[in-house]
């Protein structure tokens, strides 16, 4: 299987992957930024957007992103995509010289242990209305995501956009993507990822409640987390200059050889 990828820019790679229920081009405009200084790598994730369906199984999915995509490189993931970076990480470490997460968490649902996330129930209502109404149900996911934040009109109208430019995602791959989220913990990995590491997260989260960071850096000690105030589940969309700012410091301190 071959991943489509959209890659711009020239010196040392970036990755870009994107959330549950989109596909790269919701990176557009931070891609375009980064194409300054870096080879930047925008990844529809499988069944997302120009990319054929393959099994929807963690350990397939990270071995066909580390094959796909070059070795040594910074990876952003964002939600879904994060919780995907975190796992080619832990378990292809030669493929990530670094790691920023964004709006993402080891685990997405509830336990008796990780109280900061979404109740299991939520995410099983949403797999079975997409049974009926995918589209219906990718409408309500998008204003949950944007909920809480200071424009959410203009990025549901936002977001809307990209989705009638490149088609919605396949069911199958909705499904698949949501029972990734139900089903995946990596909490106990996470002590294992050793590269350098940022987490990013919206203040007004309703997905990721802002918490997590704490709650991560019970598995990960040396984590370290920014918060974006007033922003939602995506704040690369909503803060982009705040975004920016904060990832070019994290990029601006790595080694400059590697």
């Amino acid at each position: 299987m071959k991943l489509f990828i959209k890659s711009q820019g020239q010196g040392k790679p970036l990755i870009l992957l994107h959330g549950w229920g989109f596909n790269g081009d919701i990176w557009h405009d931070i891609a375009a930024q980064l194409a300054s200084h870096w080879c930047v790598y925008q990844v529809d994730l499988p069944g997302h957007g120009r990319s054929p369906m393959c099994e929807y199984h963690l350990p397939v999915l990270t071995e066909t992103l580390a094959t796909e995509l070059p070795t040594n490189a910074v990876w952003i993931g964002w939600s879904l995509g994060g919780l995907l970076t975190m796992a080619v990480a832990r378990w292809h470490p030669t493929s990530v010289r670094a790691l920023v997460l964004v709006s993402t968490s080891p685990r997405f649902i509830t336990a008796d242990d990780w109280f900061h996330a979404m109740r299991p129930d939520v995410l099983q209502q949403f797999a079975q209305q997409l049974q009926n109404n995918p589209m219906a149900t990718l409408q309500r996911f998008l204003a949950l995501q944007v909920k809480g934040s200071e424009a959410v009109h203009q990025q549901l109208r936002t977001l809307n956009a990209l989705l009638k430019s490149t088609g919605p995602p396949q069911s199958e791959a909705l499904q698949a993507g949501l029972e990734l989220l139900q089903t995946t913990d990596l909490r106990s990995e996470l002590s294992q990822v050793h590269q350098p590491a940022l987490l990013c997260l919206g203040e007004r989260d309703m997905i990721v409640p802002v918490n997590v960071g704490k709650d991560c850096q019970k598995w990960w000690p040396n984590l370290p987390k920014v918060i974006i105030k007033s922003a939602a589940h995506i704040p690369f969309l909503s803060h982009p200059d705040v975004f920016m700012h904060l990832l070019q410091g994290f990029l601006n301190e790595l080694p400059d050889t590697y």
